[in-house]
């Protein structure tokens, strides 16, 4: 699991590439929330052969669809951290 802070007023998109850039395991899976909802971020993920759950931003064109049981996941960690994370990912 991977996980970076940032101040409150950082896009979440900028968080996702600090925490993407370092030189841990290959993730299996990104879970994330709607902060990370990005063409790019989607595309990144398939590139690197990633499963990613993200929801949709409300304003979002093109519908994405969740796997909301395995979304869910990603509340159990947040639920049982100190400090919650907007994106989580799991290793292979």
């Amino acid at each position: 699991m991977r996980t970076e802070i940032t101040p409150g007023q950082t896009s979440d998109y900028m968080g996702f590439d600090l925490v993407m850039a370092d030189n841990l395991p290959e993730p299996s899976v990104l879970l994330a929330d709607r902060g990370y909802d990005a063409d790019s971020i989607r595309q990144k993920m398939d590139a690197r052969d990633v499963l990613h759950q993200i929801p949709m931003r409300k304003s979002r064109k093109m519908r994405v669809g969740v796997d909301h049981s395995l979304y869910s996941l990603r509340n159990l960690v947040e639920r049982n951290r100190t400090i919650g994370t907007a994106c989580l990912t799991l290793g292979r």
